[in-house]
């Protein structure tokens, strides 16, 4: 068995040899987590740490959590991976739990495995049921890694290649505190960020939008919030216009 220097110095070789260079960890001299408990963290050299990122913004629960691993466990031993083409008691279960804590007319879900891949399907059934292709996306954001994704996402250290998917528009994000419409009220504010999403159909699309796509909280983009009321005025000027109205709550759950 390796001893722990060695088993850290393996998994660096290891990770630099044969993973692909575009993952790479934060730091130039990377931590290698052998076990964890909550947020009690032990590193292959045998140091404790503790991990105030457990989860990595959406299953921020700390490690090993004892419920979940149970279970886990109590599924994978009775039933593991299925094709759609069969139905599973649990999927219906919290299909059906989700039902009941979103709003409004949200009664059905799809399951993904990503947030990219949500983002995806979104998009997807935006367009076909709109029969539009047209999309409105804010400055800041962030949708994930694929091609679609990073055309939505708005960051240049998160877009790797030219944009490439045509008829993606972005607006100004509801950043009070760089916002160029100067000093105002959250009332204020929040009409002229909105009707900056109308200008960018006005101007920069046939008029004609599929749908508007945002996180209630910026979260790559600084956590941005949003002053009151923004949210209400986007979905008049989407609907206005024929377009859905998407949100992205992938790193804030339901809030």
């Amino acid at each position: 068995m390796a001893t722990l220097t060695s088993l850290t110095d393996e998994v660096i070789h290891g990770h630099g040899t044969h993973v692909f260079p575009a993952v790479k960890p934060y730091y130039r001299e990377p931590i290698v987590i052998v076990e964890a408990n909550g947020m009690d963290v032990l590193a292959a050299d045998g140091r404790q740490y503790l991990d105030f990122f457990a989860g990595i913004l959406t299953t921020s629960i700390g490690h090993c959590h004892p419920e979940v691993v149970s279970r886990v466990q109590e599924q994978v031993a009775r039933l593991g991976h299925t094709s759609t083409l069969y139905l599973t008691e649990n999927q219906i279960s919290v299909a059906r739990r989700l039902a009941e804590l979103t709003p409004g007319r949200l009664g059905r879900c799809f399951f993904t495995n990503s947030g990219t891949e949500a983002i995806e399907t979104a998009i997807l059934a935006a367009c076909q049921y709109t029969g539009r292709s047209e999309i409105i996306a804010l400055r800041h954001a962030y949708s994930g890694r694929s091609v679609l994704a990073t055309n939505l996402t708005a960051h240049g250290s998160w877009r790797p290649i030219a944009s490439s998917v045509a008829g993606i528009k972005h607006a100004i994000a509801p950043y009070r505190y760089r916002s160029p419409f100067g000093e105002q009220s959250e009332e204020e504010a929040a009409e002229s960020f909105a009707r900056d999403i109308e200008d960018v159909i006005l101007t920069t699309t046939s008029g004609k939008p599929a749908a508007f796509i945002a996180e209630t909280i910026q979260g790559v983009g600084g956590y941005i919030v949003p002053p009151p009321g923004y949210f209400q005025r986007a979905a008049e000027i989407i609907r206005s216009h024929g377009g859905l109205l998407i949100i992205d709550e992938v790193q804030t759950g339901f809030g």
